[in-house]
């Protein structure tokens, strides 16, 4: 038996066995080395620490993703019961130089001079105050539940109307739906559905449900001429907090929303939560912005 299954049928039987997405991971993480250093048959096992710690070494990765192709190394020399005292010791050096990025990219993102979270929290507040509907139906979305734009070109639609259209049109468009104590967002049309397929978000907010039985059925971003926007054309048509100093972006809100979570007690339930309603449905994808990771 090869290194890698090996590998993966102690993972699959231990006491607790991992998911099956993390196998594939480890198998395509040992896959890409193999490929990477030219290499074949048991090289793992076959090479000594020092020789697979200087392949890390070279890798052009984060410290994040070094210590995921580390911990291949590791796992598989301690399964076949060889040294590993010197990865130990490795990764624990990875593991420091991770916390400084952390630190350094959390300190960065502050350093941005964005408006704070209250600021654009009392921004929405105040298009709903002023009875600006559909810009108050957007922001909100966008804002609670990191939404990118594409999400919102949505098509408010009561539940009646909704459970009368065939399998084919309930997957065409994005639909707010309409129900007697709360609403239903269906996102099918949005960056990452390949991967994650179609969202289904219920909202129980008394203020989404009210601005939706005010306004008609349809598509909330309409043109000056009746013409529904087109997704190429939304960055010109939504528009988000914006004053003397700021013209935000989606992203801008989703980064506001971010270094907030990072300040609750319960940040690591919360980064998942809108992880899952941004379509990431793991907080690793967040890395781009904190280097968090889940495991």
């Amino acid at each position: 038996m090869t290194e890698i299954k090996s590998l993966i049928l102690y993972k699959q039987t231990q006491q607790r066995p991992v998911s099956k997405a993390t196998l594939n991971k480890y198998i395509k993480q040992y896959e890409f080395m193999t490929n990477l250093y030219n290499k074949n048959d048991d090289w793992i096992t076959k090479s000594t620490e020092t020789q697979l710690i200087n392949l890390i070494r070279k890798m052009e990765v984060k410290p994040t993703g070094k210590l995921n192709y580390l911990n291949i190394f590791f796992m598989i020399k301690s399964i076949n019961k060889q040294p590993s005292n010197e990865i130990s010791k490795y990764r624990e050096t990875l593991f420091k130089q991770k916390d400084r990025q952390t630190e350094t990219k959390i300190q960065e993102k502050k350093e941005q001079n964005l408006p704070s979270y209250d600021e654009v929290n009392q921004f929405i507040d105040e298009l709903y105050k002023t009875g600006d509907w559909i810009r108050w139906l957007y922001n909100y979305l966008i804002f609670t539940y990191g939404f990118r734009n594409k999400d919102v070109n949505l098509n408010i639609i009561q539940a009646d109307k909704y459970n009368k259209l065939d399998d084919k049109q309930k997957k065409e468009l994005n639909y707010l739906l309409v129900k007697k104590t709360e609403t239903e967002i269906i996102i099918n049309d949005y960056k990452t559905k390949s991967t994650h397929g179609a969202k289904h978000i219920k909202c129980r907010s008394r203020k989404l449900l009210k601005v939706c039985q005010l306004l008609k059925d349809g598509s909330i971003l309409v043109k000056s001429n009746g013409a529904n926007v087109s997704n190429d054309e939304l960055s010109y048509y939504i528009r988000l907090f914006q004053n003397e100093e700021h013209h935000l972006t989606e992203a801008d809100y989703f980064k506001i929303n971010l270094l907030n979570i990072q300040t609750k007690p319960n940040s690591l339930n919360l980064l998942q939560q809108i992880a899952k309603t941004r379509g990431t449905n793991s907080i690793i994808n967040l890395d781009k912005y904190y280097n968090l990771n889940d495991e």
